[in-house]
């Protein structure tokens, strides 16, 4: 057993850290996770064999944590997804096995020292593999807190990294004192700085908390609230791929638009890719028509996800044989349409995810590579916009204008003869208020300096439009549900989720889930909630105004470090 004890070690480290996380979401283990894979380091004879002690962990852990990936093989080759996933355990395996090398350049009898060095270096990594190769954050240490509302409320300072820099200090600072038993007494001021962050985390947590509304409290009069209707449809990902289903799922989206309007909601939000854009450009004239007679029918306004082709036009139904838009880019899109039928503004998906949505470094794989990939790549938006609602205050009003903008007898809307914003720009007729809706599209709300940049250009309240389909039955959809609490928390803004195939909610600006979760499995197929706006001149917090600040300092002093002890080693040999 004394043989084979640091293996066994290291895959208790991977066990512990995979029940922390969903779907059993046992938050308290991953403050203890990594005690016994650092207890194992110290059983390695070099840097070598701690590399592979440290693979093993990551391995383990992330081959328990990401399965969803093999099994996409319905939607794919069952040998390409398996080497996919295979290839992404392995990569991602490998930041453990850096690390574990890189702590045996510390020695672990070195008081507070090796508790510190452990948790620059985990967060460096972690931030590291957050952006290297397009990024992979999932698996952060620090996300094992979702739950922890308390633990969490720091992210507004030093976001999810710093979360984790926490939680390793303090699994270090035990592993210290256990591996110098013989010395407790000295070595317990290896604990004395983990417990005093531990405790401020805590206690900031609980600060921030008492001054928080009860999440069951109705609305705070003195609160600006936009009240929402999300409608998820929770189509099966082979339905949505196959267009004969579409006249079938674009009907089911409608009766539950107009069953959720029934609630007076002041926006409707549709999720990601859940309207072919033929039905709004007019193109598929039967489509189009169902679409903008439920418009004029809810008189509300509609953010909702398409695929579109080139410049996004300046209202629905624009088609024409002459503006053929065929060999334009395909982007993800966002769109922002009022009850007319004008598109306001539209947003692009930035952050693509690679082999999914597009493949990266293409020109320098095999031509064979690009070929087999089963699916129209789409193009990367290049800007972060954000997408004005009208909200209607006069239904009646508004009802009025829209019908007047419509041609009678004909399945096109005409030009508006009067914009539904008109009463934003004319005090006179105070019938709409803009409010600026942030977007994030799926993958992109699991990066939060990318999060951040929709708040920093203003956003009142941001959305998480996401097809989450794809893992059905897998922990993936809860895993990215995970992610919201933390942008939450890190903006201080509130958010609503609204995911075809995943969990539909909102989430308040301290990270609590404030309503019923809308799944695939729930009886219950639309919300109809009230989100918290934020004030139009609020104070931003620290995360939202510098971002990853303190990875990178950390980065910063693990380069320093070690740049020093290679300079004073070669000294030594020179002298």
């Amino acid at each position: 057993m004394n043989r084979y004890q640091h293996w066994l070690l290291a895959i208790l480290s991977a066990i512990l850290l995979f029940l922390s996380f969903p779907t059993l979401n046992l938050f308290p283990f991953a403050w203890i996770a990594l005690v016994p894979l650092f207890v194992a380091l110290t059983r390695t004879t070099n840097w070598k064999s701690a590399f592979w002690v440290g693979y093993l962990t990551g391995f383990l852990f992330f081959a328990g944590l990401l399965p969803a990936i093999a099994l996409l093989y319905p939607y794919a080759n069952i040998f390409a997804t398996m080497v996919g996933y295979l290839l992404l355990v392995g990569y991602t395996g490998l930041y453990f096995a850096v690390f574990a090398a890189l702590m045996k350049f510390v020695r672990v009898n070195s008081g507070i020292l090796f508790p510190i060095a452990c948790a620059c270096i985990w967060t460096a990594l972690e931030w590291v593999r957050s952006w290297m190769i397009t990024g992979f954050p999932w698996g952060s240490v620090g996300y094992s807190q979702w739950n922890n509302l308390l633990g969490i409320q720091v992210a507004s300072i030093i976001g999810v990294h710093g979360i984790s820099f926490v939680i390793v200090l303090f699994n270090a600072g035990i592993a210290t004192v256990i591996c110098n038993w013989h010395e407790w007494r000295r070595e317990l001021r290896a604990v004395v700085l983990p417990l005093i962050l531990m405790i401020f985390c805590f206690s900031y947590g609980a600060l921030q908390l008492r001054n928080a509304e009860p999440v069951n409290r109705d609305a705070d009069a003195n609160t600006e609230n936009l009240n929402v209707a999300l409608i998820p449809g929770n189509i099966p990902q082979l339905q949505k791929w196959n267009i004969n289903q579409f006249p079938k799922i674009l009907q089911r989206y409608i009766n539950l638009t107009n069953q959720a309007n029934r609630e007076h909601p002041d926006l409707i939000v549709w999720p990601e890719t859940v309207i072919r854009s033929e039905a709004l450009t007019g193109k598929w004239p039967t489509y189009y028509h169902r679409f903008s007679q439920m418009l004029r029918d809810t008189a509300t306004p509609i953010l909702l996800g398409t695929a579109n082709r080139g410049k996004t036009d300046d209202a629905i139904g624009k088609f024409s044989k002459t503006n053929d838009k065929r060999g334009e880019p395909l982007f993800n899109r966002v769109l922002s349409i009022s009850p007319d039928g004008k598109i306001h503004a539209d947003y692009a998906k930035i952050h693509l995810v690679p082999f999914g949505e597009y493949v990266p470094l293409e020109h320098l794989l095999p031509d064979f590579i690009p070929d087999f990939i089963m699916f129209e790549p789409f193009a990367h938006g290049k800007s972060v916009n954000l997408l004005p609602v009208f909200i209607v205050k006069d239904k009646t009003d508004i009802e009025n204008r829209v019908h007047a903008n419509v041609t009678e007898g004909t399945e096109l809307f005409k030009p508006p003869k009067t914009p539904l914003s008109e009463g934003v720009m004319n005090p006179s007729r105070p019938s709409n208020e803009q409010i600026d809706v942030g977007v994030s599209i799926c993958f992109e709300s699991v990066f939060p300096d990318e999060f951040r940049r929709s708040v920093q250009k203003g956003a009142r309240v941001m959305g998480i439009f996401t097809n989450d389909a794809w893992f059905d039955g897998t922990a993936f959809p809860e895993l990215h549900l995970s992610m919201a609490p933390f942008r939450a928390v890190e903006n201080r803004i509130a958010v609503f989720r609204c995911a075809n195939g995943g969990f539909t909610c909102i989430v308040d600006k301290y990270g609590r889930i404030t309503t019923p979760l809308v799944t695939p499995d729930t009886t219950q197929e639309t919300l109809v909630a009230s989100v918290p706006l934020s004030p139009t001149e609020h104070r931003q917090t620290i995360y939202t105004r510098h971002g990853d600040w303190f990875p990178v300092l950390c980065t910063i002093i693990c380069v320093g470090w070690f740049g020093s002890l290679f300079v004073i080693r070669r000294q030594r040999q020179n002298s």
